[in-house]
């Protein structure tokens, strides 16, 4: 049997855009489908990097921003790793089987991610393993808001074994989302179970982003801490557990400080997205309150914007500083910041 990526690109209408299952020469159409009714969507960027040993999870745990000696066969968590000032370096989704823990993120991102994480390992018993190639990864949303019938429970990162050699967890806030992971035979199988019209990873992107989930590139790793990008609100923040790298410093800003700027959502009426740490400003104020966190194109002339973003700011009018300057029109995130 073919693994999973090769699978997917059997299909002639796929169209690639670098590592990514773009769309299926449509997207327009598909950002609507997946978000009224129904869908599934290869993740062919995303990756899965896999954690065993005896000391595994005291070492995450001591590396991760959440409690994940939490992490169980029926609770996930979406995480991150901090640098030693407290800026979130990659944010993934974390899971376990029982016998091993998954961290799964952007492809592009593992070799770095693994390699720094390999120089805290020191004497412990943990082994890292980019498992990419033996794993694959896809998302899916019910058919509609209220319905679970083909998906686990509607809590935050709830993890189910729908099938032998699979993983599901749902997968943040907003509208109904799910990622399956498992082996490629087993995903495979899975993808083949669910009757559901087929998308792009491009409109997954842009329900992700409607759903107020941050996403980094290279340019914004280390940019933000936790609190910046809503983490204290999606469950990726534990402030109760021992010390991890940055710990102090996100724990003054919750106990001693105010957090002054977020992550806001916002549509954007451009046929270009605009790309991302482009800056934002108030319109006829040229002083920067924002920068772009990631963007995605849902139309020909419409995208939907992550955007750190001032607080005082966000009722104002708000411009991208870009190659086609545009207006934000900020968009309710579906999760409260009180």
């Amino acid at each position: 049997m073919p693994n999973f990526s090769e699978y997917i690109r059997r299909d002639t209408a796929l169209i690639t855009v670098d590592d990514r299952a773009a769309h299926y020469g449509d997207p327009d159409r598909e950002f609507k489908t997946a978000l009224a009714a129904g869908s599934k969507s290869p993740l062919l960027s995303y990756g899965v990097l896999c954690f065993t040993g005896r000391d595994v999870q005291d070492f995450i745990n001591g590396q991760f921003t959440t409690n994940c000696t939490e992490v169980t066969q029926t609770q996930g968590q979406f995480s991150a790793w901090c640098d030693p000032k407290g800026r979130v370096l990659f944010l993934f989704t974390l899971s376990t089987d029982g016998e091993r823990y998954y961290a799964i993120l952007p492809r592009q991102q593992i070799d770095n991610f693994a390699r720094r994480l390999k120089m805290y390992v020191m004497r412990s018993d943990v082994q890292l393993e980019d498992v990419s190639n033996a794993y694959a990864t896809f998302g899916f949303t019910a058919g509609t808001e209220n319905d679970t019938t083909q998906a686990p429970s509607n809590a935050l990162w709830t993890t189910v074994t729908p099938s032998p050699g699979t993983l599901e967890i749902r997968h943040g806030p907003g509208r109904a989302r799910f990622m399956t992971i498992g082996v490629n035979s087993a995903v495979i199988e899975r993808w083949e179970a669910l009757d559901l019209p087929i998308v792009g990873e491009d409109a997954w992107i842009g329900l992700e982003c409607l759903g107020g989930l941050p996403r980094l590139v290279e340019t914004s790793s280390g940019q933000y801490l936790p609190q910046n990008l809503n983490l204290d609100r999606l469950d990726a923040l534990s402030f109760s557990k021992g010390c991890y790298p940055g710990q102090e410093i996100i724990a003054r800003l919750k106990y001693r400080g105010q957090v002054k700027k977020r992550l806001m959502v916002a549509n954007y009426d451009s046929d270009v997205a605009p790309d991302p740490r482009s800056t934002i400003h108030r319109d006829n104020d040229e002083r920067t309150v924002g920068h772009v966190l990631y963007a995605q194109r849902v139309s020909n002339a419409r995208s939907i914007v992550s955007a750190v973003v001032e607080l005082d700011a966000w009722d104002d009018l708000l411009i991208v500083d870009d190659d086609t300057p545009g207006q934000l029109n900020r968009i309710d995130l579906p999760y409260g910041l009180d």
